[in-house]
């Protein structure tokens, strides 16, 4: 089996409401879907997600890198051959890990289908099925932060996500009105998406320290792994970090610094699942935990990241997916429902899932 032909499709797919965190604002998704066809027959697809004004490039940089040198540089190549592919990716084209990411579950998703298999079968097998999942409350007013918190626990989420690093003050009062508003026995984790200054930094964290967090993601940009270090040992809350981590290289750099207590891996932004899978095994070599987040994928990103959280023991519960009702309309032809905060994991070959055709023709536009 040989991979025969790649398609890139720019993926906008408008949200219900808006989203804001300390970086920007968006109302669409735009992410990067690949088809891969090997010459047997088998197609496979795989999706790559971005936002510029976190990750520094956008869609129409992925699907430049794609088109003109990773899908002509793994053409003819066996998708069962994942580390050859991955070496021959990096050898194109260095760097631009959301674009390989979406090559990778193509051929993941191909892998699975050849078999006959579900995707978990091949990395490991499930340790957990159904998947519990987050609800996400953005950077709106306190009143109705609280308001999404107290909704989301009625619908049975046990993990919520505040999204803070715009204003010190403000933010406190987000994170106090929802602790308020969902008592003690509902995990909330903050995350600052790089929004703070040191001195912000210190003066939040002392602040967060009374609302029991599970951690503090990310409250100083990437490059500030002294200050996190700080941050680590002068708060009992644990630090987690995100855009400080993309391959295992970094994981060693934090750990050296004792910079984290905790990481987030993202499947797009490692470079697929199994990038990933070697960054959540190199963390447990050093004690680190990890969870799983997310980039606002399509159905088709999220499915691929649940078989991923379902087979890697060294991850939080409370995976940072989104499930289809966050979008007016999603790519697949049947969408990922949450059932009282956990998610189902697909048991169809490959990644499980169906794309729906029109509806990628759709939505297949550039932002």
């Amino acid at each position: 089996m040989r991979v025969a032909k790649v398609e890139v499709f720019p993926l906008a797919l408008p949200l219900k409401k808006p989203f804001s965190i300390a970086l920007g604002t968006t109302t669409h998704t735009f992410h990067t879907i690949v088809r891969i066809f090997t010459d047997d027959g088998i197609s496979g697809y795989g999706e790559g997600a971005t936002w510029h004004v976190v990750y520094g490039y956008d869609q129409h940089s992925m699907i430049w890198s794609i088109d003109r040198y990773l899908a002509p540089a793994i053409v003819g190549m066996d998708p069962f051959d994942m580390e050859r592919i991955l070496s021959t990716m990096d050898k194109a084209l260095p760097g631009n890990l959301m674009a390989k990411a979406a090559v990778e579950i193509a051929c993941q998703d191909i892998r699975g289908k050849a078999l006959g298999v579900p995707l978990f079968r091949l990395l490991g097998g499930m340790l957990t099925d159904p998947v519990e999942i987050i609800a996400v409350v953005d950077i709106v007013a306190p009143i109705d932060a609280a308001r999404m918190a107290e909704e989301a626990v009625r619908d049975g989420f046990r993990f919520i996500k505040i999204k803070v690093g715009l204003d010190v003050t403000e933010d406190v009062e987000r994170v106090e009105a929802i602790r308020k508003a969902v008592g003690p026995g509902v995990h909330l984790r903050v995350d600052g998406n790089q929004g703070y200054d040191r001195a912000a930094a210190m003066k939040a964290c002392r602040a967060f320290e009374p609302f029991d967090l599970q951690w503090i993601e990310q409250p100083l940009p990437d490059w500030d792994i002294e200050g996190l270090a700080g941050l680590a040992r002068e708060f009992s809350t644990p630090i987690a970090v995100d855009e400080s981590i993309y391959d295992v290289h970094d994981v060693y750099r934090v750990a050296r610094a004792q910079a984290a207590d905790v990481i987030n891996i993202k499947i797009s932004k490692c470079g697929g699942i199994t990038n990933a899978l070697k960054i959540a095994n190199a963390a447990a070599a050093m004690g680190i935990p990890c969870f799983l987040g997310g980039c606002i994928e399509s159905g088709l990103g999220t499915a691929a990241a649940l078989h991923f959280a379902a087979c890697c023991p060294n991850l939080h519960a409370g995976i940072e997916m989104a499930d289809s009702s966050v979008f007016k309309e999603d790519i697949l032809a049947e969408p990922l429902i949450l059932d009282r905060g956990k998610m189902a994991l697909p048991r169809g070959a490959g990644i499980g899932v169906r794309v729906d055709p029109d509806k990628l023709a759709r939505y297949s536009k550039s932002g």
